[in-house]
């Protein structure tokens, strides 16, 4: 069995559970009850920590700042710093599920993308090393449906943008009918 982290391993040590497990067993299998309970644990928290990096991937791919993304969450009623989003990216800041939210809502992504956490090349954690062929084409189709829905993703952002664009144009062609026809009234009651 391998060693849990340090902080893992302090962290389920102090908590009454593992009291009771030093109490009713012998130390030797104690050890290894707590021992396993800081793996899980650990597991666990490595949610955090891949958390963090998806959100430095977000932040980088957009050019923002550390603080800039602080600024943007301070706008969705969150105060925080630098020094918070810093921690987040570290996946060493627990994260409520109500940030995460207002993390997704900042990037301007589905608030699922936020959970959606493995990325491409990834093999997911139940699957040993020697998978199987099933396994193997699943995660194959796995990273054909992230790739399709990412390049959607884009193809939908671009619509968007081009749909802004002419909705504005209409806008123009509109103001200029209405002053047109205002320039036309002026000179009938000027005649």
């Amino acid at each position: 069995m391998p060693a849990p982290d340090q902080s893992a391993l302090a962290a389920v040590e102090s908590q009454s559970l593992a009291r009771e497990l030093r109490e009713r067993l012998p130390a030797p299998a104690a050890d290894i009850s707590i021992n396993h309970l800081a793996l899980t644990r650990q597991r666990h928290e490595s949610w955090e920590k891949r958390f963090g990096e998806v959100v430095r991937g977000w932040r980088q791919a957009r050019g923002w700042s550390q603080e800039e993304v602080a600024e943007k969450l301070r706008h969705q009623g969150f105060e925080m710093h630098q020094t918070t989003i810093a921690k987040i990216e570290r996946g060493t800041r627990p994260l409520r599920v109500a940030e995460a939210n207002a993390i997704a809502a900042v990037f301007k992504m589905p608030i699922m993308a936020v959970f959606e956490l493995s990325l491409p090349g990834d093999a997911p954690w139940w699957a040993p090393d020697d998978q199987p062929e099933t396994i193997r084409k699943r995660q194959e189709l796995l990273e054909r449906a992230r790739q399709a829905s990412e390049d959607a993703r884009k193809r939908l952002s671009s619509a968007a943008e081009e749909y802004a664009y002419w909705l504005a144009e209409r806008e123009k062609v509109v103001l200029a009918m209405n002053e047109e026809s205002s320039n036309e009234v002026d000179d009938e009651s000027e005649a």
